[in-house]
């Protein structure tokens, strides 16, 4: 087959292609053939660490290299907020045996010394050699000698130190007996391969220890003519979390002030009748901000009221022995005919016609997995619907201006701007993952409250404080009623007409209480069994089961150192840059 003039330009791409990608850079392999330490120890519980690295670069062409050390003491401090630290004065740096540029940085709990010239290139092996003071860095403990536990090498260089060999020297004649050397990965307690002791200095050596080990040397230190030297300082985890902590509380009420913009400063006056114009099922929703089951019900008992539904309590069988409650409903109206699309809605999780007759048991909804999950759709679609609608009419508003935004981002990077500076101003090094944590704490705050936030309005907190009021009417029973002033009598016709607000409001057993002493006819909606028996306070406990019923059947929710490598102080490791 003849390639045409494209078709051999799309193939010699492609290949161009592969090769970049197939063809990886092949470079090669630094090492360090001799890692030389020799520690002095002072009377004053200072030591002086120098230390040969002797780095062989290859063919690689870098800048030099670069060496970590923890500035954190492994044992724990004198107050729970403290920490142990230690402090690293570096006395010389040379490359070669000359002075050789370098820079100094903390962060993430290390200070770094960056070796070489960032304007030129090296190659080949080279003799590092670093000098450094180290203030608080023995281990000191209430029973036994101090000890200088040092972690030599590190765990964390990338490549294999071919020979490592330690001296600690003794000119005033502090060391006891009591000595270790251990030498592997994180944690290892393998004895380094060997050890020679005199009476001014002692020598470990290893070799072979790989990218990812360490080497790490005990030595116990006559107590008696030794300073303790402990060094601590305040945790910055304990610095942040107080601050973080104050801003977000400034940040909380910030956010509580607009969120309660509207809202009046007047007492709670009992209501006898429910707020003008609102259904049940909205009253529900303009007291606590959200649709739940129970808004459904009482949006159901409405609908049953209005000759829509007639509901019929039932009994099925689970493995044949044990009776459960079920509920039937059946549909009695066109459904053109209900008062609002959201009611329409609420029949549609019921019903799969909309045929004036059709029946369902909540049973069979329950093991309907589909329609469970059409369901579950639909309730996040009609809770989105509700909180539209009442947006629409005025009880709640929007609070998604640029504002808001902004100053909740201005606060919060103020906030962290302020504490970095005053921990620069500290010399206090934190853990990057703690300021991450925060920052994101705290942005994620102003992001989420910026963007989902609404706010009722004056109107929504006037229909909140008459629902408080109607609740109260409605949940307080026995001689407590005769404190309401003109409350109006009771009767059968007034206790079905509120029940589905007493139902939305989670107070249709106290409302029931109320008429424990009235006649109740059975109303036409609804079916529970004898005549003779029926009464408010059964009707309201059929009722309260219903709601749990339903909400388990439609798919909607009812709510909405010691003795291994790198125990001891210093450590850390390096690399090429």
């Amino acid at each position: 087959m003849k390639l045409t003039r494209k078709t051999k330009y799309l193939v010699s791409l492609i290949g161009l292609f592969a090769l970049l990608f197939c063809v990886q850079p092949v470079l090669a392999i630094e090492s360090i053939p001799e890692f030389e330490t020799e520690i002095t120890v002072n009377k004053d519980g200072s030591f002086l660490v120098e230390e040969l690295i002797t780095y062989d670069f290859s063919n690689n062409q870098r800048h030099g290299i670069f060496r970590h050390i923890p500035l954190a003491h492994p044992q724990p401090a004198s107050k729970w907020y403290r920490e142990r630290v230690i402090d690293i004065e570096i006395e010389h740096v040379t490359r070669n045996g000359a002075a050789e540029p370098y820079e100094l940085s903390e962060g993430n709990g290390y200070l770094e010394i960056k070796i070489g010239d960032a304007n030129s290139t090296i190659s080949g092996q080279h003799d590092y050699r670093i000098a450094y003071r180290v203030q608080g860095g023995l281990s000191y403990y209430t029973d036994i000698e101090p000890e200088l536990y040092w972690d030599v090498t590190g765990t964390e260089w990338p490549v294999v130190l071919s020979r490592v060999e330690v001296t600690l020297l003794d000119p005033h004649e502090l060391f006891t007996t009591g000595r270790a050397c251990y030498q592997g990965a994180e944690e290892s307690n393998r004895s380094c391969e060997s050890m020679t002791a005199t009476t001014s200095q002692v020598v470990f050596t290893a070799s072979n220890v790989l990218s990812g080990q360490g080497l790490t040397i005990a030595q116990r230190i006559s107590g008696s003519k030794v300073s303790t030297q402990i060094l601590e300082r305040t945790s910055p985890l304990f610095t942040w979390v107080p601050g973080i902590g104050a801003g977000l509380l400034v940040l909380v009420g910030l956010l509580y002030r607009i969120k309660t913009r509207h809202k009046p400063d007047v007492p709670i006056v009992s209501q006898y009748e429910p707020y003008p114009g609102v259904l049940p099922m909205f009253t529900g929703v303009l007291l606590d901000g959200r649709l739940d089951p129970r808004d459904i019900t009482a949006g159901l008992l409405y609908l049953a009221e209005q000759g829509f539904i007639k509901i019929r309590k039932t009994e099925h069988k689970v493995l044949f022995v044990f009776e459960i409650d079920d509920y039937e409903l059946t549909l009695l109206r066109d459904i053109s005919e209900v008062p609002s699309h959201f009611h329409e809605e609420i029949l549609s999780l019921l019903f799969a016609s909309f045929d004036t007759g059709t029946t369902m048991k909540l049973s069979e909804l329950k093991k309907d997995m589909s329609k469970q999950r059409a369901n579950a759709k639909r309730l996040s679609r009609l809770r989105s619907a509700v909180a539209d609608d009442v947006i629409e009419r005025g009880f709640y508003e929007h609070v998604v201006k640029a504002k808001y935004i902004v100053s909740a981002f201005l606060l919060a990077f103020g906030l962290f701007f302020v504490g970095g500076m005053t921990l620069d101003f500290l010399a206090i090094s934190v853990n990057g993952t703690y300021i991450w944590l925060a920052v994101s704490a705290v942005i994620l705050l102003a992001v989420g409250v910026a963007v989902v936030y609404r706010r009722r309005t004056y109107l929504g907190y006037e229909a909140l404080n008459h629902l408080k009021g109607f609740k109260d009417f409605l949940s307080v029973t026995g001689e407590e009623r005769f404190k309401f002033h003109n409350a109006p009598s009771k009767n059968p016709e007034q206790f079905l007409e509120y029940l589905p607000y007493a139902v939305a409001l989670g107070v249709e057993k106290e409302w029931a209480d109320v008429f424990k002493d009235v006649t109740i006819p059975t109303p036409g909606w609804y079916e529970g069994g004898s005549v003779d028996s029926f009464n408010a306070a059964a009707l309201a406990t059929d009722l309260g089961s219903f709601s749990t019923a339903f909400a388990s059947s439609s798919g909607s929710s009812g709510s909405s150192g010691g003795g291994s490598v790198g125990g001891g102080s210093g450590g850390g490791g390096g690399g090429s840059w």
